[in-house]
């Protein structure tokens, strides 16, 4: 006994540890709804056993297991995601308190998750502001709200159920008009208001706005609106004596306007207010779609739109007729009226009025002003140009109501198909060679398109939508040159000695921006003129200037263009750098560039007579050699020829004049030693040989 004690003393501790270490889970849940309870848990107890236990989490205290179904417990685990999740049903105030989330390991002490369930009644509020209207009529509700929640989700629903009112929220500050039903927040003041138009009296109950909180429950306010019975009353007056009418009052505020009217269609100043006007705007040319919404208890009535004063000579469709130029619908489930007008002209510009047909009463309108200008833009055009393959930048300022405006920019001058034809706008800020940067403060939003082609030039608007009016637009004409490219040329120099490029000038002045870049591309480089020391500018002239580069070095070797003015005249240069062992280090040429020679029309670079040198000295030494070989072969020869001279000196000063035999023989041995030197030197011995040969005879 005192064994198992400690036992479920350390299992308790341990318990307590893990709760902490895997955090706690709070969960909110109102009486008599369900509440989905889910915990998460470490990779690799896919396959172990979860539980749900009450604190402290004995075996008694387990609720449910997973694989394991009960009335009020239901278990679901989602392997994938590795999330335990048990769903509780039919919460009741006890069931508030703490539970553990639980991962069974045999041999080992079990995971535990804790959570903290509180449950409140699922009814609102002990405050509940009461309001209330007449049918036919409208109502505004206010629904304040504190500033921590300004950038919260706004609700607002029918009933009293805070458990389900979102789910079944008839407006959101998502979706601020749907119907009848207009939400606006002013964040300022701290209140969202909801507008309720066309009443009816099935419209009375209750309602509540809700802020939905991202833990805890949700904020609400109630309100109870009620709206009352329109009546209508016969009277009778007596000639020249006075009678008084009877006229109900909304009694929201003492000076509110009054009014009373006379004639046989419905008094429309009564249904027309500022919140029932509704304003429509279009372009010559296009087509406009408006919609007007009418009470609950209206679908199976007949609807039409009328101009001017709606007699009976002004009705213009009905939802029982057709008609090419308007087209009326009648979208029963949510209790709205569609028209369409097509191809506006401007004077369809004017009031209109959509109509409910009442048998018994007057007819129901709501004013419609249809506003129309011409679909083209603007006085004033901005004219901005680039060259193709280089890039623009187009500025689009605004005024300081439009910081928060969605911004937009398209091709073409026509602002009626701006917007959904947009090639860039401010939720989407890049795509391909379009991106748009939204400075704030200075109130420009601007465009940049990359990559230009000549196709490119031609009319852009800037636009910035309006949640009410036209969208507002300023006009841009693009005009993309084509770049000129002179001849390129290759250039070589030597490596720790300068070297001068020739580049063109424009001429239009004399004092005009010369370039030079280095890059594979003449609109994506970088300029080298900023190094002044490096790179020196001289020889300028209206036709060309030069750019000498100081002190070669391998790194300069490579692609180079250099002109002027805007760069639309421009060359390309191809640099080699030879170094004074013979090694050279020359940058590749871009594939699809044909590199030419160096045209006529630029004088050629005057440091190719260094190159030229440096290969001639090398051959004129090779040539000294050769010739200094050639002398030494001749002063040989020469010096054996000398050689023979003496012998036949000798052989004609002889004494012994007897034995001239001996002597003849020996001058024929000789004569023969001279014809063998003559068939090795034939021009330089024949002369002497025939001397000698004459003396001895």
């Amino acid at each position: 006994m005192w064994s198992f004690q400690v036992m479920l003393f350390i299992l308790s501790a341990a318990v307590c540890c893990v709760s902490r270490a895997a955090g706690l889970i709070h969960v909110f849940g109102y009486k008599g709804r369900n509440v989905n309870v889910s915990c998460p848990y470490n990779e690799g107890y896919e396959s172990y056993e979860k539980y749900l236990c009450n604190d402290p989490c004995r075996n008694k205290d387990v609720l449910t297991r997973s694989q394991k179904h009960q009335n009020k417990y239901s278990t679901y685990d989602d392997k994938t995601s590795r999330i335990f999740t048990v769903t509780i049903s039919d919460l009741r105030l006890d069931d508030a308190g703490k539970y553990w989330c639980g991962v069974t390991r045999k041999g080992l002490i079990d995971l535990y998750t804790e959570v903290k369930l509180e449950v409140k009644e699922d009814r609102c509020c002990d405050t509940v502001n009461q309001t209330q209207s007449t049918e036919e009529g409208s109502v505004t509700i206010s629904c304040p709200y504190d500033s921590q929640s300004v950038n919260k989700l706004k609700f607002f629903c029918r009933g009293n159920r805070p458990s389900t009112c979102l789910q079944q929220a008839v407006i959101t500050s998502s979706n601020t008009q749907d119907g009848r039903f207009r939400l606006s927040d002013d964040r300022k003041s701290g209140i969202f208001t909801v507008t309720i138009s066309s009443l009816t009296l099935k419209d009375s109950g209750s309602y509540l706005c809700g802020v939905q909180r991202n833990s805890g429950f949700d904020v609400f306010t109630a309100v109870e609106l009620e709206v009352k019975e329109l009546k209508s009353y016969n009277i009778s007056g007596i000639e020249g004596r006075p009678v008084t009418l009877q006229c109900p009052n909304s009694g929201q505020q003492h000076d509110n306007r009054k009014f009373l009217c006379k004639g046989d269609q419905p008094a429309l100043s009564f249904v027309i207010s500022a919140e029932d006007l509704i304003h429509v705007f279009g372009y010559e040319g296009r087509s406009v779609t408006f919609s007007c919404s009418y009470g609950r208890s209206y679908k199976e009535n007949e609807k039409y739109l009328c101009k001017n004063d709606c007699g009976s000579r002004d009705v213009i469709i009905t939802t029982k007729q057709k008609n090419d130029k308007y087209s009326i619908y009648d979208v029963k489930w949510n209790r709205v009226v569609k028209v369409t007008i097509s191809d506006l002209r401007s004077h369809d510009a004017g009031k209109y009025w959509c109509g409910v047909t009442r048998q018994w009463y007057n007819d129901l309108y709501t004013e419609v002003r249809l506003h129309i200008k011409e679909d083209r833009c603007c006085d004033t055009v901005n004219q901005t140009q680039s060259t193709e393959e280089g890039s623009v930048t187009i500025s689009c300022p605004y005024d300081s109501q439009s910081v928060n405006k969605l911004k937009f920019f398209c091709r073409g001058n026509r602002p009626s198909t701006c917007l959904q034809q947009a090639v860039i706008t401010s939720s989407n800020t890049q795509d391909g060679r379009f991106r748009l940067s939204d400075d704030r403060k200075s109130g420009i939003f601007t465009v940049t398109i990359s990559s230009l082609t000549l196709k490119d030039s031609g009319s852009y608007l800037c636009g910035v939508q309006r949640n009410s009016g036209f969208d507002v637009f300023t006009a841009v004409e693009l005009k993309v040159k084509e770049s000129f490219c002179l001849k390129s040329y290759n250039i070589s120099g030597i490596e720790g000695r300068p070297v001068t490029l020739q580049c063109p000038n424009s001429g239009q002045q004399h004092d005009n921006r010369k370039f030079l870049c280095k890059g594979d591309q003449h609109n994506n480089c970088t300029d080298m003129m900023e190094n002044q020391t490096k790179f020196k500018l001289l020889n300028v002239s209206s036709s060309c200037f030069s750019v000498i580069i100081t002190e070669l070095e391998a790194a300069d070797a490579g692609t180079y263009y250099c002109g002027s003015d805007s760069q639309l005249r421009f060359i390309k240069i191809q640099l080699a750098v030879v170094s004074l062992h013979q090694t050279s280090s020359v940058a590749p040429t871009s594939t699809g560039e044909q590199v030419t020679s160096q045209p006529s029309s630029l004088p050629p670079p005057s440091h190719n007579r260094d190159v030229s040198l440096f290969y001639i000295l090398p051959a004129v030494f090779v040539l000294l050699l050769i010739l200094t070989f050639v002398l030494l072969l001749v002063l040989k020869y020469k010096s054996r020829i000398k050689q023979v001279d003496g012998i036949n000196v000798n052989v004609l000063n002889s004494a012994n004049s007897n034995n001239v035999e001996m002597r003849i023989n020996d001058i024929y041995e000789l004569q023969e030693d001279v014809v063998y030197m003559n068939s090795s030197t034939p021009n330089t011995l024949s002369h002497d040989d025939n001397d000698v040969y004459n003396n001895i005879l």
